[in-house]
C-alpha cells in the first residue's frame, strides 16, 4: 500500500495521495511537491481545488483560474504543479484506478440465505439480502453487494462483481472477472410463443442456459436470455452497456461491444470484436463477420462479412447510406427548381401557342 494513501471525503473520492506516489502510479514525473495530498481527479470544465486535471489532448490549454490545482498531461504549466507523462493514454486509467473506491470484503451478510449445498468461495463478500440458490457456486474473491439473487445450479468463477439487485438465474454460468451492473438479468426467458388453434399465444418452455465467457461486463438494466435449447453465448472480454438485450440462443464474439439500447435477435451470431452502437439492432439468425460496425440506430437483415461499415434500415455501406442522406437534404432544392421549371415550361407552351 503507498505510504501516502488515506481516507478522504473530498470530491467523493475514498482516498487522498500524495503526488510522488501518483507520478509513480501513473508512470510520470512529479511536478512540484512530491509530498503535497491530491484528493482527486476533476474536469477541466469544474477544478477544484487540491485535485488534478488530467489533459488527455496536449493542444488542451487548462487555465485554473488561481486556484490549487494540478496538472497530469504531456507537460504541466510554469509555476504549477502535477504529473508530467509521455503515454496519455494508459496513464489516464491508471489515474482514475487510484481514486476508484475500493471493494470492501466483509465476508457472509446475517440476512443472506445461502442454500445448505451451495459452495461459497474464498475470501468472498456475500451482502444484505443476497439469495443463493441449491447447489450454486460462488468462485474465490467474488463480491455480491445486496439484495443480489443467484439460481439453482449457477456457477460464478473467480473475481466476479455482482452489484445490488443484479440477478443470475438457475444454471447459468459466468466466468472469471464478471461485472454484472445492478437490475441486469442473466437467463431470464426467451421470448418464444406459438399461436395456437384459436389464435392464443402458447409459450415455448425455454430450457437451455447462458454461459458468459471471462472478463464480461453487464450493464445496468440489460437481459441476457436464457436459450431455448442449448447455450446463449457471450464470449471472452465482451462489454455490453446499459439496457442491451441480448435475445435466446445467440453467441457475442470476444471483445465486442454493444452500446446502450442494442438488441440482438434470436439465434443471430456475432463474429469477434463486433461493434453495435446506440440504438442498433440485428434480425433473428442474422450473421455478423468479425470487426463488423454498426452505427448508431442501424437495423441489420441480412448476414454481412467481415470488417463491414453500415448504417441506416435496413443497414447498408455507410458511405452508401451518407450519399443517400445527402441527396435527401436536397430534395427541397431540387422539388423548387423542378417546379421552376415546369412553370417555364407552361411559360414556353402557352408562348409557342400564341404564336402558331
Amino acid at each position: 500500500m503507498w505510504r501516502g494513501r488515506k481516507f478522504s471525503s473530498h470530491m467523493g473520492v475514498w482516498f487522498a495521495l500524495l503526488l510522488g506516489d501518483l507520478a509513480e502510479a501513473i508512470g510520470g514525473k512529479p511536478v512540484g511537491d512530491p509530498l503535497r495530498e491530491v484528493s482527486g481527479v476533476c474536469a477541466p470544465s469544474e477544478p477544484v481545488e487540491g485535485c488534478v486535471v488530467f489533459l488527455k489532448d496536449p493542444g488542451v490549454k487548462f487555465d485554473p483560474s488561481g486556484m490549487d490545482v494540478g496538472v497530469v498531461g504531456s507537460s504541466v504549466p510554469p509555476g504549477g504543479w502535477g504529473v508530467e507523462v509521455e503515454d496519455l493514454g494508459s496513464a489516464w486509467i491508471r489515474c482514475l484506478r487510484c481514486f476508484e473506491p475500493p471493494l470492501v470484503f466483509e465476508g457472509v451478510h446475517p440476512t443472506a440465505v445461502i442454500h445448505r449445498t451451495a459452495h461459497i468461495g474464498e475470501g468472498v463478500h456475500v451482502g444484505p439480502y443476497c439469495v443463493i440458490g441449491e447447489g450454486a457456486r460462488i468462485g474465490d474473491r467474488s463480491w455480491l453487494q445486496g439484495h443480489v439473487y443467484v439460481g439453482r445450479g449457477a456457477v460464478l468463477g473467480d473475481g466476479c462483481v455482482l452489484f445490488a439487485f443484479s440477478v443470475v438465474q438457475d444454471r447459468c454460468t459466468l466466468g472469471n472477472g464478471c461485472r454484472v451492473h445492478s437490475g441486469a438479468v442473466i437467463g431470464c426467458d426467451g421470448f418464444g410463443f406459438v399461436e395456437g388453434p384459436g389464435g392464443e399465444r402458447i409459450k415455448v418452455p425455454q430450457i437451455g442456459t447462458v454461459s458468459l465467457g471471462d472478463r464480461v461486463e453487464v450493464g445496468a438494466c440489460s437481459t441476457v436470455d436464457r436459450a431455448t435449447v442449448g447455450v446463449t453465448r457471450v464470449m471472452d472480454g465482451v462489454k455490453m452497456d446499459d439496457h442491451v438485450h441480448v435475445a435466446h440462443n445467440c453467441v457475442v464474439g470476444e471483445n465486442s461491444v454493444l452500446v446502450a439500447y442494442a438488441g440482438l435477435g434470436g439465434s443471430s451470431r456475432l463474429g469477434r470484436s463486433v461493434v453495435m452502437a446506440a440504438q442498433s439492432g440485428v434480425g433473428d439468425h442474422v450473421v455478423l463477420g468479425d470487426r463488423c460496425v454498426v452505427a448508431a440506430r442501424g437495423g441489420v437483415v441480412k448476414d454481412l462479412p467481415p470488417g463491414s461499415f453500415v448504417s441506416g434500415f435496413p443497414a447498408r455501406d455507410h458511405r452508401e447510406e451518407m450519399r443517400v442522406h445527402g441527396a435527401v437534404r436536397r430534395l427541397p432544392d431540387l422539388m423548387e427548381r423542378l417546379r421552376r421549371l415546369e412553370r417555364e415550361m407552361r411559360d414556353l407552351k402557352a408562348l409557342l401557342g400564341d404564336e402558331g
